[in-house]
């Protein structure tokens, strides 16, 4: 149960990532700004998607945040966090220090303090709530509802004054969105029984999923309908559970247009491949965008990202550019920045990391496993992966990176079948869909893992905290069947090692398969 919910929080995540048609999307935002990086420039501005202007220009070293609520986020030369007004990209709204944020949305954003529980704030940067010590983090308000986790590994509901309004009791919960209606699981994490059900915002439960018929495809309802596996196809529930008809399905003249791939971009239209270059069509396959780029992104039901090489453009639904900027790189809005805690309960947090590993396992993976073992990883789409021997996965609230020893995919020359928008999501860490041009990439399911890398961040704790936890975990090591070396590094009867060591903030540990690779992890202290 352990490995299917935190795995169903990896895909939450993603979902979040690559949902990004406008039209009743998981996070229902409405774009109307697209942090850019302009051609030639160092520096981050921010585009109007409506008009194409400029509201600020080469403003900003770091990538802001999506803009939400005509609020924004942006890192500091000291690595906190300032928040902007999009009226204003010059003076910082917040007076006080953030360490962490999710963006804004119902008009509130959630933030941590260095050393305090999270906090609730308004768009004047105030403090609207103090959240309770116990949470761990917190995901952005959607429907009025934001999801928290609490450090006994236990999630639940605030509402935006900060009351808990569904407890932290369940093993697992998705974000509110549509309906009004969440996945979420009461089992804990002990328990072996896979058992999810749907509730709405008041947390009554309007049906339970049955594991042995379904198997979950993505934890979100998305225009009125959760996506299932049935046997050897996709099917759509209600929010009552009833089997519907696919509102997402892919209209026969599209279908039969030839297409490599196609992927629904909302409003009745759908980002296509045809050939080695992308375009636009409608439900009745007529081209809106032609077939001119490398790739297409929606950013709202009319406005796209193109671009033929490495330079991109905003276009309207019919291929028309929309003001005259030219950018490199873009952040289009995602959900999957969260507020953490800014202090640890050392024995809770040392349990919780040490409850990934064991002898001859780490973060659900066994000595020997293949990607094949592992392909919930990676999902449908195998061209970002190749040349890549490392999967980068959050599993909150550490951040995974599983390393092979061969590549992941490499590249063929046979063609593939086209895709549907409902098909399993791809896994990926970028917006822009995985349709570029050219051969036809391929997982390499024989690729065999060699190891994983666990980082936890404690940039917000107080200086000290790194070296109290490595002392509680180091203690702890037998218990999981490891012994101390001289080195300060850790072996198993089991052939396994592991190295542990903290750097600017974040504290590592390194699982290895064979020991022989193991190589030492810095132990640098730092101050506030």
């Amino acid at each position: 149960m352990k490995k299917f919910l935190v795995m169903m929080a990896v895909v939450a995540t993603v979902m979040s990532l690559v949902s990004c048609s406008q039209e009743k999307s998981i996070y229902q935002q409405e774009t109307k700004y697209l942090p850019v990086l302009l051609q030639g420039s160092k520096k981050w501005s921010i585009l109007n998607v409506e008009t194409g202007q400029l509201v600020a220009k080469d403003a900003f070293s770091e990538a802001p945040s999506p803009v939400v609520d005509d609020m924004f986020w942006v890192f500091n030369d000291n690595g906190r966090i300032d928040f902007y007004n999009v009226a204003d990209c010059k003076n910082k709204v917040n007076k006080e220090v953030y360490g962490s944020a999710t963006c804004f949305s119902d008009g509130y954003a959630i933030v941590s303090k260095p050393g305090e529980p999270l906090q609730i704030i308004d768009k004047e940067c105030n403090t609207v709530a103090k959240l309770s010590p116990s949470f761990l983090t917190a995901s952005l308000f959607s429907h009025g509802r934001a999801v928290v986790h609490t450090d006994m590994d236990q999630y639940g509901y605030i509402d935006v004054k900060g009351d808990t309004v569904i407890k932290a009791n369940m093993g697992y919960a998705a974000g509110f969105n549509e309906d009004n209606v969440a996945l979420v699981s009461f089992s804990s994490a002990s328990d072996s029984a896979k058992v999810l059900s749907v509730i709405d915002s008041n947390g009554k439960k309007l049906y339970d999923l049955d594991s042995e018929k379904y198997q979950i495809i993505t934890p979100f309802y998305r225009m009125g309908v959760l996506v299932v596996a049935k046997k050897d196809s996709l099917v759509c529930l209600d929010r009552n559970g009833k089997e519907v008809k696919n509102p997402l399905e892919t209209p026969k003249k599209v279908k039969d247009g030839g297409y490599r791939d196609r992927v629904y971009a909302g409003d009745g239209k759908y980002m296509v491949v045809k050939g080695d270059r992308m375009g636009l069509v409608d439900k009745e396959n007529n081209v809106l965008i032609p077939f001119e780029y490398k790739f297409i992104q929606n950013i709202s039901s009319t406005r796209y990202v193109v671009g033929k090489d490495s330079v991109m453009l905003l276009v309207d639904d019919h291929g028309k550019q929309v003001g005259n900027a030219k950018f490199v790189d873009f952040k289009p809005f995602n959900s999957e920045a969260q507020a953490l805690r800014g202090y640890i309960n050392m024995e809770v947090t040392a349990a919780n990391l040490l409850s990934f590993i064991d002898e001859d396992m780490v973060c659900f993976a066994k000595k020997g496993s293949t990607l094949m073992d592992l392909n919930q990883l990676v999902g449908v789409q195998p061209a970002q992966y190749v040349g890549m021997k490392q999967i980068d996965r959050p599993l909150p609230p550490l951040f995974c990176s599983y390393i092979f020893d061969s590549e992941i995919a490499s590249l063929s020359t046979s063609a593939p079948a086209a895709t549907d928008s409902l098909s399993a999501p791809s896994l990926s860490n970028d917006t822009v869909p995985a349709l570029s041009a050219g051969p036809v990439a391929e997982f390499n399911y024989n690729a065999k893992l060699r190891g994983v890398s666990m980082s936890f961040l404690v940039l917000e704790c107080a200086p000290g905290t790194e070296e109290a936890l490595l002392k509680i975990m180091s203690n702890a090591m037998g218990s999981k069947g490891f012994k101390l070396n001289p080195d300060g590094t850790f072996t198993s009867e089991a052939g396994t090692a592991v190295v542990m060591g903290y750097e600017n903030g974040i504290f590592k540990l390194n699982y290895y398969f064979n020991p022989d690779e193991m190589k030492p992890l810095p132990r640098k202290s730092r101050s506030i």
